[in-house]
């Protein structure tokens, strides 16, 4: 494919399978995936086509196809991602495939090069387009012996493959028979379940069974029956090298296949590292293939890779439309960015991996502070329940991973010492209290990393050391650090610290701000400016004693204290690339200036663009990544993975774009001012 892009806005889409429609509606391709992408080009005003292997032929001028043109309905408004629903064939018209800028292959008529008409005439006419997927990718992932072949090393049931009679009789005896069953498949299936079947090895008419099966499907796969089949198996969605979502399929009762089509439910899942492993290397091998998923069982073994997996399950799991991402992508490659997306910024940044810490780095100012502090004191986990001993280092996180920028995430910790434990009521309310996994959405980025592990309920380093009541500050941080008001502007404290106590509660604020300004001296002397975002997380509805109480907010809110935080390059650098990167997933996630949260404590305290001190604040709706306290039944509480990938990835694009902008700053101005104002810390 040579890149170019086409002049306009709307694209010529063709759909290709057997048939137009398989069920009630006037066009259904029996895949939840490709009528999720043939509803959003629908919607988007594209021009659809549908045609099938038969209908190509050799035209004049090259391969054609004599093509049903597809109209949108009225009603669609309604449930735009079914709008497939109100889709109708409108005629016949031949098309030269010349004219199709994008090709999706349901590819159900598609089986070996021998048995499929018109190849070679598809090959050709769509070299000059995007096709999802292309000939070779169809070929490839619709032979179910493929897996075995390419990574015989991952784990597979003991499979073998038939063409014959007396090569399938063979295969049946070499495999285990442990279970009275073993499964007979279509070797060259479209997926569905339909060409996947459960034999007996002492019925008495095996030998005739598989003959017909012979018959119907020329070549077969002969494979071990896994009993744990029985507790359902997990579907892993890629699109390119990115992991979409993965999900449990759970058998209908008195079924033992598990796909969508045979009534299986379908359930959010998080994947051990050991079965994304085996994922990730298996669609890896079959690089040809964009977009697939993986099913495997629980135990890690391969059932098999598909093309075009379904949709409906990543839509009610995790809110994932696939037809959004496949389209907003496609859309992207072939017609190229809009104009009003586009963030110059996020384009300029060209090491994607940004420079560590010389080996042998010293931080003898981090060391000093963490050095006043040696003792270690048991602590409570209240999500878990689990108690722990644990130093100074440990509940006030220093990672130092390289220089371009400094990460405080005050308000992730979940310890209380368990000398003050019984002060607070550690019911489950306490947790609406905390920036749950907030940490995690930001872990794999760049910068030198601090983080509180202490419960923001316990000792509040977003707020001043001893509160504050000048009018400066928004009602809800003039408390202080040691005296925290929940949601319900109540104080979470029942009853007041000693004096002594609360000089042991402040000290742990003091290494955090110690911390954190030493970091910020530092990074303005080596390289005579410092970046600082203050990383949280939110609830998704405003509760308790804030202006937007009752309110849903934006998925992602930057907070710049109305502009004035930092230089409005970097400013407009970090929220055009968080955009731009968010955008393209289906998922509705948006971002917001300023509303509800402008900026804290560190932000107010820190910032100072005229000094070259840039900070941004950053809250991220809690439902981006995970299922809130708030829900109710067995999901509260559980990451959406899915969603924690992208929301990930768009922060550390977001934090990277903002770094680049910030150096470019810098020397910019560096010779405009000869010597930036003496930086003095917050007292």
């Amino acid at each position: 494919f040579e890149q170019r892009f086409f002049e306009g806005d709307r694209l010529t889409v063709a759909f290709e399978s057997a048939q137009v429609t398989y069920g009630e509606e006037p066009v259904d391709l029996y895949n939840s995936g490709v009528n999720q992408i043939l509803s959003v080009a629908a919607t988007r005003g594209h021009r659809l086509l549908h045609f099938s292997m038969v209908d190509l032929n050799e035209g004049a001028d090259g391969p054609v196809a004599d093509m049903s043109v597809l109209e949108l309905g009225d009603g669609w408004q309604d449930d735009p991602i079914h709008a497939h629903r109100q889709l109708r064939v409108a005629g016949r018209e031949q098309v030269a495939l010349a004219e199709v800028q994008l090709f999706v292959m349901r590819a159900d008529d598609v089986r070996t090069p021998e048995d499929t008409p018109n190849l070679e005439l598809l090959r050709r006419g769509t070299v000059h387009a995007r096709t999802l997927e292309t000939v070779e990718a169809t070929l490839s992932t619709t032979d179910k012996y493929a897996p075995v072949e390419r990574e015989p090393q991952l784990p597979h049931p003991v499979t073998f493959a038939a063409s014959s009679l007396e090569e399938a009789l063979a295969a049946i005896d070499l495999l285990p028979h442990a279970d009275p069953w073993f499964v007979l498949k279509d070797r060259h299936g479209y997926g569905c379940g339909a060409q996947v079947h459960r034999l007996a090895f002492d019925d008495p008419r095996l030998s005739e069974q598989v003959t017909e099966y012979l018959e119907d499907y020329g070549h077969l796969l002969l494979q071990e029956f896994c009993a744990e089949v029985a507790e359902g198996d997990i579907v892993v969605t890629f699109f390119d090298d990115e992991l979409i979502g993965a999900l449990r399929r759970l058998p209908a009762e008195g079924e033992w296949k598990t796909n969508a089509s045979t009534g299986a439910a379908e359930i959010g899942y998080n994947l051990t590292p050991e079965q994304e492993s085996i994922a990730r290397t298996l669609k890896r091998s079959f690089p040809e293939c964009r977009l697939a998923s993986v099913d495997l069982l629980p135990s890690g073994r391969i059932i098999e890779i598909n093309a075009f997996p379904g949709g409906e399950g990543l839509l009610r799991n995790y809110g994932i439309s696939l037809g959004e991402i496949v389209m907003d992508r496609m859309e992207r490659e072939l017609l190229g960015p809009r104009t009003e997306e586009v963030a110059p910024a996020a384009l300029t940044w060209e090491r994607r991996t940004a420079l560590g810490f010389p080996t042998g780095t010293h931080w003898q100012e981090v060391d000093a502070i963490y050095d006043a502090h040696p003792d270690e004191r048991d602590v409570y986990d209240v999500f878990s329940g689990d108690r722990y001993r644990m130093g100074m280092r440990d509940l006030i996180e220093f990672i130092p991973r390289s220089p371009e920028y400094i990460l405080s995430i005050p308000h992730s910790g979940v310890f209380v010492p368990e000398e003050h434990r019984d002060r607070f009521s550690l019911g489950e309310d306490a947790l609406v209290e905390i920036d749950l996994y907030s940490d995690l959405c930001y872990e794999m980025a760049e910068g030198m990393h601090l983080r509180a592990e202490l419960a923001p309920f316990f000792v509040d380093m977003n707020r001043t050391r001893a509160g504050a009541d000048d009018g400066e500050l928004p009602r809800h941080l003039t408390n202080a650090a040691f005296d925290y008001y929940n949601v319900r502007d109540r104080p979470m404290l029942r009853r007041p610290y000693s004096a002594e106590e609360e000089r042991g509660v402040l000290a742990y604020y003091d290494v955090y701000h110690d911390l954190l300004n030493g970091l910020i001296e530092r990074m303005r002397r080596e390289r005579g400016y410092a970046l600082v975002f203050d990383c949280h997380s939110m609830t998704s509805v405003g509760l308790g004693r804030v202006e937007d109480e009752g309110e849903e907010r934006s998925s992602f809110v930057v907070g710049t204290l109305e502009g004035s935080s930092a230089h409005a390059g970097i400013i407009e650098a970090f929220t055009a690339t968080l955009t731009e990167e968010i955008g393209g997933h289906g998922l509705g996630l948006d971002v917001a200036t300023d509303a509800p949260y402008s900026g804290g404590f560190i932000t107010r305290a820190h910032h100072d663009p005229d000094a070259h001190i840039h900070v941004l604040q950053l809250e991220i709706a809690m439902d981006s990544y995970m299922h809130e306290v708030m829900e109710e039944g067995p999901k509260r509480y559980a990451i959406k993975r899915p969603r924690l990938r992208i929301v990930r990835r768009a922060v550390q694009a977001a934090f990277r774009a903002a770094a680049e902008e910030a150096e470019r700053v810098y020397h910019q101005e560096a010779g405009v001012r000869s010597k930036a104002p003496e930086y003095i810390p917050p007292a």
